[in-house]
């Protein structure tokens, strides 16, 4: 059994994802009860390159289980001052 997501790349993430398209984000295939970290690891975006990342509108944590037609938003780091 998979999942369905739906992925959108914020920041300078896109540029691990060969191909992705900033206005649609991308489709992503996984097993059934895979978690947020499985995500970023599938996309090949280094772990330390994610800020904030949210699941349906609400913000998530790395072992979080992802639903079947998620919609997840995946922010780089936020750094100033």
């Amino acid at each position: 059994m998979t999942v369905q997501i739906t992925v959108k790349l914020y920041g300078t993430l896109d540029r691990w994802v060969a191909g992705y398209n900033p206005d649609s984000g991308c489709g992503v295939h996984l097993a059934a009860q895979s978690t947020v970290a499985d995500l970023i690891d599938h996309l090949g975006i280094p772990p330390r390159s994610v800020g904030l990342v949210s699941v349906n509108g609400r913000a998530a944590k790395k072992a979080d289980a992802l639903p079947d037609r998620a919609l997840v938003k995946v922010f780089h780091p936020i750094f100033g001052g």
